[in-house]
């Protein structure tokens, strides 16, 4: 793997200006994208340093130096510590100060904060809230993305718009008919539609029998204009890490025997404007086809970050910072699945916090 782009940090003006999540797991990148430098990273509008030490292990420290708030990340690793790129102190993995290199050599009590990491499914998964509240237990099981049997391709990116404005297009797979050329199916906008919310996930369900995929999936699997059955399912996980199976088989197939394609879109906010986008697709055909993939890849990419980012960036951009509830949206048949995740989040939110939600978050679905 290519290492990780290096992202300018955002502009970080004031205090915080968005509500978050934050006992829960977000996916701070691609594991093997994380060698020997360290990364620079802002989430939820806290700069955070991911680094390894020594033995490999994985950490994800504040990346505010305490000294001259310079940039951790920008830094490198020396001896297993995170040496700061300005002055040269060094801190590990548990945000305490280790070297000093300067006169005296003095050892600052001062200590950065810690976000605990785990290395899972070839992803790193952050919490962001009280460190003894991390329970890997609830991290979403995404084991496909490491398993042989599967081919995966994969990237990851960083977007411009609110993070839950990014689910809610997973959530409704209407869009597909409107933004992606190569998707339109009558699957997505005449098939039947389920919608419901089990525990702490929301599910969005579609299925249409008997009918003709879009052509770049149709020729993807090599069934341009057959026959096929279709279902397409949806789990969202709070606070936005969404797992989408697309399966077809020919008519009367059993679902379970139908060709799966798993799909991970994880939307960790940066800020309220900018969100990291991690995603991946995987196959269990072709595998070993270096080429297959790379036309795979090329479509993905052109989908994610040329169709849907696009709009997306600008609908954000044209709400103008405000409330989505406070702009009244119109909803639609296909919102049943991004108006319950976003419900459910705001409840997560205020059940963390302690607080009561406004009466303005009940909309008609």
């Amino acid at each position: 793997m290519m290492p990780a782009p290096a992202l300018s940090i955002p502009v970080l003006d004031g205090p915080p200006r968005g509500t978050y999540l934050r006992h829960c797991w977000y996916v701070a990148g691609w594991a093997d994208d994380l060698g020997s430098d360290p990364i620079d990273r802002v989430f939820l509008e806290e700069p955070v340093a991911l680094f390894r030490d020594e033995a490999g292990v994985a950490h994800a420290v504040g990346g505010r130096c305490p000294h001259r708030f310079a940039p951790l990340g920008q830094g490198r690793v020396i001896d297993g510590a995170l040496a700061c790129p300005y002055h040269g102190l060094r801190f590990d993995g548990a945000g305490a100060c280790v070297h000093n290199p300067h006169p005296g050599g003095q050892l600052p009590a001062t200590r950065l904060p810690v976000y605990p990491l785990v290395e899972r499914h070839g992803l790193l998964w952050t919490w962001m809230g009280e460190a003894e509240r991390a329970d890997t237990a609830l991290i979403p099981d995404f084991s496909w993305l490491v398993d042989p049997a599967w081919a995966v391709v994969r990237g990851a990116t960083r977007a411009e718009g609110h993070y839950e404005l990014y689910s809610d297009n997973i959530l409704d797979l209407s869009h597909a008919n409107f933004v992606h050329p190569a998707l339109v199916a009558r699957a997505f906008t005449e098939g039947e539609r389920r919608f419901w919310q089990d525990g702490e996930t929301v599910h969005a369900e579609y299925v249409r029998l008997n009918d003709t995929l879009s052509d770049g999936i149709g020729a993807m699997l090599g069934r341009v204009g057959q026959a096929q059955d279709f279902y397409g399912e949806v789990i969202w996980h709070a606070p936005a890490v969404l797992r989408f199976d697309y399966i077809a088989g020919p008519p009367g197939t059993p679902r379970e025997q139908c060709t799966l394609l798993p799909s991970l879109h994880a939307f960790t906010p940066e800020t309220p404007d900018t969100t990291h986008y991690i995603w991946a697709t995987g196959r269990d055909f072709a595998l070993g086809d270096a080429a297959f993939s790379q036309g795979m890849q090329a479509a993905l990419e052109h989908a994610f970050e040329r169709e849907d980012m696009p709009i997306i960036r600008d609908s954000h951009r044209l709400m103008r910072g405000a409330d989505f509830w406070a702009l009244k949206p119109l909803v639609l048949g296909g919102d049943g699945g991004g108006i319950r995740a976003r419900r459910l989040l705001q409840r997560l939110i205020a059940r963390e916090q302690g607080t009561t939600l406004p009466q303005d978050t009940e909309a008609t679905v």
